[in-house]
């Protein structure tokens, strides 16, 4: 705060926003389905079959994509140019 600023005079983003129950409710119902969703990942998670399935999966989409995208230099490049495409797009170029 600057020297002659009382409290009164600040105004937060809190102050500015104009729906702020909806904004709550959307916090609310984010947490709850953070929540619910993790316990559906360890239900999955304690199947006997599945953990070794996913992680299968997974290793097989691993080796595709560094097949397809890191294993040539012209598929190399174009993967860097698209996450610098997607950088830019989410911080903007200086």
């Amino acid at each position: 705060m600057a020297t002659g600023d009382t409290p009164a005079e600040v105004v937060t983003e809190w102050d500015r926003l104009e729906d702020k129950h909806a904004v709550t409710s959307l916090a609310f119902v984010g947490a709850i389905a953070l929540w619910s969703t993790s316990g559906m990942i360890s239900e999955i998670d304690r199947l006997p079959v599945v953990p070794g399935a996913l992680e299968l999966a997974g290793i097989g989409y691993t080796g595709w994509f560094a097949y397809r995208d890191l294993v040539f230099k012209p598929d190399r490049e174009a993967l860097i140019a698209k996450i610098k495409n997607i950088c830019y797009d989410i911080i903007g170029r200086s």
